[in-house]
């Protein structure tokens, strides 16, 4: 975690819990890991609300770390990738720095912000990886050897506080949620003590702004050192002052990393600027007057790869056996690293074995939007995921990933007996109940008055069933239970989800149409080789959009920017031509 330290939030967490789903492991490094855990989102409908935790970095890597050692069958080499090595077209291994040669069919490139890596504080620059670790400088000239198009991004990291240094009591606290938690479905919810940590909200000043005003011709950003476009949803404080100049303060949080160190890291206040133009501004924040830095902000500017050039495989177009997967496709993230890693390293299991690769259609999955979005309409800055992105984000809730998502992980072998039964048992007690539910019928009482009283509900005025009446307002499952008690005991997670189908079945079911109509289009396949120059009366700008991009389908010929429901329609009549030629 080379930059903040939590894991989750809205669209973030739906990833980490598809990739639970999924069998992946990032949801028990998270728990591994957590200092502090809350609900976002929660005045919002259920589409939008998830989990975000404050994570140790260290327990976070450790997790993982002592999961890739201990891993049976797994061999792990230490050393720097500088060449892809290909025979016949397609991939045959990697060389080394130390002049190894590793032989594969398939590889997956999981670069970060590694290749080409530079940093820049001020005016000072070098090459680097993230937090002084070693960039790759020989790999990219491979890549580009072989012809995948490249482009440069860049993100920037906050300053590192000591914590001994900070008044916090000019800062007002947010502590953990009080009820038990956690990210995976397997994994065992915990409510954290919140006497022991903390994150702390603040602002920067007017001062701050003032300094901001005075050095902002000293930025790389604006010198023109760096030229690669930033993370638009999490932008540098030189951006903010730069794109609302009006604003005067922003929001900061101050960011505990560990019970075990004396780092702080800042959210909202990144940045490239000179390092004695960092001590002023870290000084200018409210109970910082004495603040000491540990480590300075820097931006870093690196080579990713255009993600038009993939697959929905996450596989290369024209390097078979070349995957893909994180920052080196263009996102941000550890969460939308995790969840192409998993997809990728899924696919490039299957392509060695033959086998037909594993497709997250849009309304399966945050990760199917993700991939979707990337091999569609790539991206010239840091893509980060947003429940904005999906369309069908009522299918796609926190409650519902292990339904929609956990038979692939078990088809893939991630998912094992023990863990495929605990699901099996908890879809059986939700569908039951919510069968009990729809059958059980109530009519209006004095019990069932005062029942509904005493939780602020809706008072019952017909009879009904217990689903319908779910729908009311103030009605929750807690009430439904104490009008009719459940045959089993179920879990907060269970009840959740047994509430959402039923309060949103109407909103649902329509949502389900929607996606089944999308489905179809999909579901119609453009060959590999299609020509579209033969299909006449195609707009020019669609023409050389699909040439470009070649979809796999009409429905991902319709996503892509410039193409029309006309364009599709003209594809389609040949599509459906060519196959009546064929009978």
């Amino acid at each position: 975690m080379p930059c903040n330290p939590s894991i989750g939030g809205p669209a973030k967490g739906h990833l980490v819990r598809e990739v639970s789903a999924l069998g992946g492991e990032q949801a028990r490094a998270a728990d591994a890991s957590t200092l502090m855990i809350r609900w976002l989102n929660t005045s919002k409908g259920a589409a939008v609300r998830a989990l975000r935790a404050q994570c140790d970095p260290g327990l976070y890597g450790f997790y993982y770390r002592k999961l890739l050692t201990t891993q049976e069958n797994l061999n792990i080499n230490q050393d720097e990738a500088t060449e892809i090595l290909i025979e016949g077209g397609k991939i045959s291994g990697v060389l080394t720095r130390h002049g190894a040669r590793y032989d594969a069919r398939a590889i997956v490139l999981c670069g970060g912000v590694y290749l080409s890596g530079r940093v820049f504080v001020g005016d000072k620059s070098f090459s680097s990886g993230p937090m002084g670790q070693n960039n790759s400088q020989a790999l990219p000239d491979s890549l580009k050897a072989l012809g995948i198009q490249t482009g440069l991004m860049r993100t920037d990291t906050t300053p590192r506080l000591n914590i001994n240094t900070i008044d916090f009591s000019k800062a007002v606290p947010q502590l953990s949620e009080k009820e038990p938690l956690c990210f995976d479905l397997w994994g065992e919810a915990k409510i954290y003590d919140s006497s022991k940590y903390a994150c702390w909200f603040s602002r920067t000043t007017e001062k701050t702004y003032e300094i901001l005003s005075k050095n902002i011709s000293r930025s790389p950003l604006v010198t023109g050192d760096v030229q690669a476009h930033g993370p638009r949803y999490c932008p540098s404080i030189e951006d903010k002052f730069l794109r609302f100049p009006d604003h005067i303060t922003h929001p900061i949080v101050f960011e505990p990393v560990s019970l075990n160190t004396n780092e702080v890291y800042v959210q909202n206040f990144s940045t490239s600027l000179p390092y004695d133009v960092q001590v002023e501004m870290v000084h200018s924040l409210p109970g910082c007057e004495n603040a000491k830095i540990i480590k300075p902000g820097y931006g870093i500017e690196y080579i990713y790869l255009l993600p038009d050039q993939l697959k929905r495989s996450l596989e290369n177009k024209n390097l078979p056996g070349f995957f893909c997967a994180g920052q080196v496709n263009g996102t941000s993230g550890y969460e939308e690293a995790a969840a192409q890693g998993l997809l990728a390293g899924i696919n490039a299991a299957r392509y060695v074995k033959d086998q037909e690769p594993l497709i997250l259609k849009r309304d399966e999955g945050y990760l199917g939007v993700l991939v979707d979005d990337l091999t569609t309409k790539s991206t010239d800055e840091p893509y980060r995921m947003l429940t904005s992105r999906c369309e069908h984000r009522l299918l796609l809730r926190w409650d519902n990933a292990a339904h929609r998502l956990s038979h692939y992980g078990r088809e893939s072998g991630l998912i094992n007996d023990e863990r495929w039964k605990f699901l099996e048992q908890k879809f059986s007690n939700e569908n039951e109940e919510i069968e009990r539910l729809k059958a059980t019928r109530i009519s209006p009482s004095k019990e069932i008055e005062s029942l509904c009283l005493e939780h602020d509900a809706e008072v019952l005025a017909d009879s009904m069933s217990l689903a319908d009446f779910l729908k009311h307002r103030g009605v929750t499952y807690g009430l439904i239970s104490k009008i009719s008690s459940p045959e089993k005991n179920l879990s907060p997670e269970e009840i959740s989800h047994i509430e959402t189908e039923l309060r949103y079945t109407g909103y649902l079911e329509r949502e389900a149409r929607v996606a089944e109509r999308m489905k179809n289009l999909d579901g119609v396949k453009i060959p590999v080789d299609f020509d579209y120059d033969s299909v006449t009366g195609l707009r020019a700008e669609g023409l050389q959009k699909l040439k470009h991009f070649r979809p796999d389908s009409l429905g991902q010929a319709l996503r892509i920017s410039g193409v029309t429901p006309a364009d599709v329609q003209l594809i389609s009549i040949i599509l459906t031509r060519n196959e009546r030629s064929k009978n």
